[in-house]
């Protein structure tokens, strides 16, 4: 999850910073609307980010799988939503909808392999003595 945090902060970064080049590179038509989701954007990735980082390392083992989940589906989802947005189609755009893929391929991947230990847990995740 901290992978995904740092990835969501950059992004979030640069929404709020430079929302005109991340509309370059996604194929987007630059105009004040387009600059003002982009940054509106960027601030709701604060909190995701902020939750990312957190929820790994202080939730229950079954609250960060029920996340990991979430973010599987929402890493598919920005992966087909940024592949179908208007306009002409720049490999930028095919990259930030690889690196979404990537993420929903790496949910899934750590959940199967957590869901394959062996033995209880204890309520924060690690493996009971």
């Amino acid at each position: 999850m901290a992978a995904g945090g740092s990835i969501f902060a950059l992004a979030a970064f640069a929404l709020l910073f430079a929302p005109a080049r991340f509309a370059d590179i996604l194929g987007l038509t630059t105009t004040d609307s387009v600059t003002w989701s982009l940054r509106i954007t960027g601030i709701v990735l604060i909190p995701l980010v902020y939750t990312l980082f957190v929820v790994r390392g202080s939730l229950p083992n079954h609250v960060v799988r029920a996340f990991a989940i979430l973010m599987a589906a929402v890493s598919l989802a920005l992966g087909v939503v940024t592949l179908l947005a208007p306009g002409p189609a720049p490999i930028g755009r095919s990259v930030f909808a690889l690196v979404g893929f990537g993420f929903a391929v790496a949910y899934v991947w750590a959940l199967w392999r957590d869901s394959r230990h062996d033995g209880p847990r204890s309520p924060r995740g690690r493996k009971a003595a």
